[in-house]
């Protein structure tokens, strides 16, 4: 017996693993630098360079990147700033794992704190939080019709299902050039830069997948000719494009942001003057396209004339439950710890958002975290003109997903829309964060995909020992299917000679039965 199929391309999810990697690192000064009194700010990023799949393993090599602000009594201005980088690499072991596996790795940075060694030496404290997700990228055959075979019993179902069009990584580049304003002075030296996206949209095109964002700029410098300190930020619109031919606009896309790595430099303007910074961005971007679809599948069959024995495999089908953007709003007060200096004006603030627990709730997903934020504020002592304070604000917010169950898959991506922080007084801070939060929930549904059918002759002595008419009281969980097919006879048959029945059929019910023989 053969089959007219129709083709589904999905991802089985293989598995997940989850690794924390610690860094206890020295970090010697370059000489040309000047000597450390104290550190004043912080920041790191994590870049994952290469992911590599093996039979059991799965290696991940990658870098951390660290850049510190600190003050420096040798420095006409008071203080300095360093960058450093260490590299890893790291085996995780998964059992599930095949060569020709995808594994998607998302690396955080949990904690990352520097401290003093001596004046020419740092020590760089780092835990960094790598989540794995291995998956498989499959085509499965359903059968759909019976090519040329008559006197055959089908049964057919609907079968809706995600159609997996495409799926893909790739690197996106960003590049601007901002120029100064005209009561800005020209740059001499970049001392501090704080560069990063938010609120990070994707939307499907003919062709192509659209990004939008904003780029959140902000430049601490040294002017000419070299004994004032400024400042400059900006915030610019960001669209960019990424082929992918075979998205239109009714797929469904899910887009993730692994990475993304930011370089400034200083230009000449068109009088040859610094006046001008040249952004670089490299995003890395790993997405899925979907289409939804609907086939007849042949859920079962079976013939009078002969016996049929199909063979089954389970498969598990998946379905889009819900796709859900929402936001958040937090906010809290942060208070200067005893000892830093008074602030007098707010210079930058920067976040970002750490969740620490995911959990499936009644119609919805339990998130709680924190937002870190850092705020760089210029203070009222000469001698000290900028200091910094740190804070984490906790959260707990429900992300709305009806009829999520434990057997669902789900996706949710967490980021910073919009920080706003407002001096209350001199050692007082109220920060005011939203929080975007992208969820899509997949439905799981297990079938058992025919893929062959067997032929036997038919057992007379059986038939014959069944009544060639015969009564039956309808039980719970029976169908008309079930029924003709395990009393030898048709569905038309049985509508025959039972006028007016309908489905579903009503237990307790009697039905009268006709013993067919072809």
């Amino acid at each position: 017996m053969r089959f007219n199929t129709c083709s589904i391309h999905k991802e089985n999810s293989k598995g997940r693993a989850q690794l924390q990697v610690t860094f206890d690192e020295d970090y010697n000064l370059p000489d040309y630098k000047p000597d450390i009194s104290s550190v004043i700010m912080k920041q790191g990023s994590v870049t994952v360079e290469e992911v590599k799949v093996t039979k059991g393993h799965v290696w991940v090599k990658g870098i951390l990147k660290f850049d510190v602000l600190y003050r420096a009594e040798q420095n006409s201005l008071g203080f300095c700033s360093t960058a450093g980088s260490a590299g890893f690499q790291e085996n995780i072991a998964m059992d599930q794992a095949q060569e020709f596996d995808t594994a998607c790795v998302e690396a955080m940075l949990e904690d990352l704190s520097i401290h003093i060694t001596n004046s020419r030496k740092l020590a760089i404290r780092g835990l960094i939080q790598l989540n794995v997700t291995l998956s498989e990228f499959v085509s499965v055959d359903i059968p759909c019709e019976v090519e040329e075979e008559h006197n055959v019993e089908i049964l057919k179902h609907p079968l809706r299902f995600l159609q997996l069009n495409a799926s893909g990584r790739d690197q996106l580049r960003i590049h601007e050039e901002l120029e100064l304003p005209g009561n800005k002075l020209n740059i001499q030296s970049v001392i501090w830069k704080d560069i990063r996206m938010e609120g990070i949209t994707a939307s499907a095109l003919n062709g192509a997948l659209q990004m939008k964002g904003e780029l959140a700029v902000f430049c601490l410098y040294q002017a000419e000719p070299g004994i004032r300190m400024e400042w400059y930020e900006n915030r610019l619109p960001i669209q960019c494009r990424l082929e992918v031919p075979e998205v239109d606009v009714d797929s469904i896309c899910h887009v993730k942001m692994l990475d993304n790595d930011w370089n400034l430099v200083v230009q000449e303007d068109s009088e040859g003057e610094n006046r001008v910074l040249v952004i670089d961005g490299l995003f890395k971007v790993e997405y899925r396209i979907y289409q939804e679809a609907e086939k007849q599948w042949i859920q079962d069959l079976y013939a009078l004339d002969r016996t049929l024995l199909p063979k089954t495999e389970p498969q598990v089908l998946e379905q889009l439950l819900m796709k859900n953007a929402s936001r958040y709003k937090v906010n809290d007060v942060l208070t200067l710890e005893p000892g830093q200096k008074e602030m007098l004006q707010i210079c930058n603030c920067s976040g970002s958002v750490q969740v620490d627990r995911k959990e499936i709730v009644r119609d919805g997903i339990q998130v709680e975290g924190t937002v870190a934020v850092r705020i760089l504020y210029l203070t009222q002592d000469d001698g000290m003109p900028i200091d910094a304070v740190e804070g984490l604000i906790p959260f707990q917010f429900t992300v709305e997903a009806p009829g999520i169950t434990g057997d669902c898959r789900y996706d949710l991506k967490e980021g910073l829309n919009l920080l706003n922080v407002m001096m209350k007084n001199s050692n007082m801070l109220e920060v005011q964060a939203v929080l975007d939060f992208d969820l899509i929930v997949f439905a799981r549904e297990a079938i058992a995909n025919i893929l062959s059918v067997e032929e036997e002759p038919l057992r007379l002595d059986s038939l014959l020992s069944m009544p060639g008419l015969t009564g039956i009281r309808i039980k719970p969980g029976d169908t008309l299917w079930s029924v003709a097919k395990e009393n030898h006879t048709t569905q038309n048959v049985i509508r025959q000679n039972n006028p007016g029945l309908e489905e579903p059929l009503k237990v307790g019910n009697v039905l009268l039965l006709l013993k067919q023989i072809e």
